[in-house]
């Protein structure tokens, strides 16, 4: 099984030549800094110049040894110390970077380029600390935030009093159509036609609730009339029978 195992492709060949293969990638990465092979070849020569430049960084001579054993060349050993390293001081790993090209013509095999990543890209990403800013910074921009506000308020203002100078004018120019008037006049005619006529007709109403009134009035009058009519009646009817018996006398006697 190949767990964890990196590094163990062998590319075809023995070991002895792996090595050459390699180290021979990595002198010409080192010359050119930049240089185009396989996606397999390019991942492996990666790996190794990146512990070359490990090297590189610490700068002492046990460092140099071991990187002379690899590159067996003492002026790229010294450009790897000299110039290439020192440009990653701050950065910790991740010193080359491997882009996929395509296809190659022949055989199809994957290709890429390795390179070095450039100082610029490491410089971007660094974070700036807040005791580099200086303090006398934020005076002035706090003094131009101040400044600009009461002039935009300013301005605000102008053109709030120019909207309402505006305003006015709109409303003079607003015609109002001739026929509106007409139909509000006949509107009013109508409804007070309406008003008269419902004053009619109450009116009416309370001419004729009144002799009805009146009548009832006349009926109770004649009914109390009779009442007192009756017992006057009564005592001429007990007259006449009291004067009936005496005219009856009288005619006996004669």
């Amino acid at each position: 099984m190949r767990h964890r195992k990196k590094g163990t492709t062998s590319f075809g060949r023995i070991l002895g030549q792996k090595k050459a293969l390699l180290n021979n990638l990595v002198k010409a990465l080192l010359q050119n800094e930049r240089i185009e092979t396989t996606l397999t070849r390019a991942k492996e020569t990666g790996r190794l110049s990146e512990k070359l430049i490990t090297y590189g960084k610490k700068g002492t001579v046990h460092a140099r040894r071991q990187a002379y054993k690899i590159l067996k060349n003492r002026d790229l050993v010294k450009k790897l110390f000299d110039e290439i390293a020192p440009k990653y001081k701050s950065r910790n790993g991740g010193y080359t970077r491997v882009i996929k090209t395509g296809f190659r013509i022949g055989d199809a095999a994957p290709t890429a380029i390795v390179e070095f990543v450039e100082e610029e890209i490491a410089d971007k990403k660094k974070k700036k600390s807040k005791t580099d800013k200086p303090k006398t910074s934020k005076k002035p921009a706090v003094e131009k935030k101040k400044q600009e506000k009461p002039k935009a308020k300013a301005e605000k203002k102008e053109e709030v009093k120019v909207e309402i100078e505006k305003e006015p004018e709109t409303e003079e120019k607003v015609e109002i159509p001739e026929t509106v008037e007409p139909e509000i006049e006949e509107k009013q005619e109508d409804l007070e036609e309406s008003k008269e006529e419902v004053e009619e007709a109450l009116n009416e109403g309370v001419v004729e609730e009144v002799p009805a009134e009146k009548e009832v009035e006349t009926v109770e009058e004649k009914v109390d009339e009779e009442k007192k009519e009756e017992p006057e009646s009564n005592d001429e009817t007990e007259s006449a029978k009291e004067e009936k018996p005496e005219e009856s006398v009288k005619k006996e006697k004669s």
